[in-house]
């Protein structure tokens, strides 16, 4: 069956298959986990992780993404023209914690990235139906 983004965020697995050691992360006995996305300017990513990383957060994905919310872009201006540029560079951040510790980890990666300015991001908190440790079988909480 095909990879969907669906069994990503719900098991954390690449394809559907047999339940993994510790039975399958959906049939949850531990506690909510959370997922946090948060788009932020690319010069506030090395200030943000210390923070995070202060507050105990133990790991996250950043991936590099282009976008653009109410400043719609902006024009520059390049060996004497001038150029539209639509998307704006922004990093997106992905952090999995326990429900007990996201609120503090919305407040940190806010007021941490924050200038001010237009432009400054977006954060978004999702419900995890399941985390799963590849290694060791552990899950949700125990996953994170």
């Amino acid at each position: 069956m095909p990879f969907l983004v669906k069994d990503l965020l719900t098991s954390f697995c690449f394809m559907r298959g047999p339940p993994c050691r510790g039975g399958h992360p959906l049939k949850r006995k531990g506690k909510n986990v959370k997922l946090i996305i948060a788009a932020i300017k690319p010069f506030k990513l090395e200030e943000v992780r210390e923070a995070l990383t202060g507050i105990g957060v133990r790991g996250m994905m950043v991936t590099e993404i282009k976008g653009f919310g109410s400043q719609s872009g902006h024009t520059e201006i390049y060996r004497g023209a001038e150029y539209a540029v639509n998307f704006v560079p922004k990093v997106k951040l992905e952090i999995v914690v326990g429900d007990a510790m996201a609120e503090q980890v919305v407040e940190t990666i806010a007021s941490t990235a924050k200038t001010d300015k237009i432009g400054d991001g977006k954060i978004f908190v999702l419900d995890v139906e399941g985390a799963t440790r590849v290694r060791t079988g552990e899950t949700n909480d125990d996953a994170i």
